[in-house]
């Protein structure tokens, strides 16, 4: 199977879809870009480049991912998570807010680790690695933001390169990219790009990622391996009329994926 059959399916997959679509694809066999470019709603995928600046600057001793944190009731926030849902005043270390904000998508833990790691430095990492589509501009479920216009962006490019930061990456030590990678290794949310991998396709292969959605978007992210071989992917769905069209689509576009990676 070639690059060019891949993105023939990826291109009929995404034409099925009723919206905007963003897809870009990035394999040892070549490289697919669907309106890869076009900066969209980030939702939670905004999650990734915050989850990098927290690991630069454990690096750098600027942060200590140890640090205990206090979560009381004012910092808590809806939308998706648990600590919203569980007692107040709980004491945790910044390491589990980052991992919790990944596999949950949590967006209280979020809030924090955004505190602990500053808005201004996430945007200039995001800038100095050349991912200058994407912008943290407000804090997770600050509905008062958003009515001013302020809302978090990326691009499925960016995303991509984000992502191939975090796997073999300069910004980091190889350990603590091993972590960062056990933590997207471990996303609770497994109903879009893996969900059609389960029990289907030999070789057991794995999806480190994070998803992101809103009403009428669907995104997700992230670094498929099967055997010796990596694709990164990363599929973003908005102005859709069914958020189920972009969940299977993104299902789709995994198997698909899967499929071509078997073949090299």
């Amino acid at each position: 199977m070639s690059v060019h059959e891949l993105e023939r399916d990826v291109r009929r997959i995404v034409g099925e879809v009723e919206g905007t679509s963003s897809v870009a694809i990035s394999t040892p066999g070549g490289n697919i870009r669907l309106n890869s470019d076009v900066q969209l709603s980030a939702a939670s995928l905004i999650k990734i480049p915050i989850l990098l600046e927290a690991f630069r600057q454990a690096q750098e001793g600027i942060l200590d991912l140890q640090q205990v944190v206090r979560v009381s009731s004012g910092d808590k926030v809806g939308g998706m998570g648990v600590l919203a849902r569980l007692s107040d005043d709980l004491d945790m270390c910044l390491r589990d807010l980052v991992t919790l904000m990944i596999i949950v998508s949590d967006n209280t833990a979020t809030n924090l680790v955004i505190d602990a790691v500053g808005r201004q430095n996430v945007n200039d990492l995001c800038r100095s690695l050349g991912a200058d589509k994407t912008l943290l501009d407000r804090q997770m479920m600050d509905l008062q933001a958003r009515q001013q216009g302020r809302d978090n962006f990326t691009s499925a490019d960016d995303m991509v390169l984000l992502l191939r930061e975090v796997n073999e990456g300069s910004t980091v030590q190889a350990t603590l990219r091993e972590e960062m990678l056990d933590i997207l290794l471990n996303q609770q949310f497994n109903h879009k790009m893996p969900a059609m991998l389960a029990g289907g396709v030999p070789g057991d292969p794995v999806l480190a990622h994070k998803t992101g959605e809103l009403p009428n978007l669907e995104h997700d992210a992230g670094i498929f391996s099967f055997g010796d071989s990596r694709a990164y992917v990363t599929g973003m769905f908005t102005d859709l009329e069914d958020n189920l069209q972009g969940q299977r689509a993104l299902a789709r576009i995994g198997l698909a994926t899967v499929e071509f990676l078997g073949t090299l």
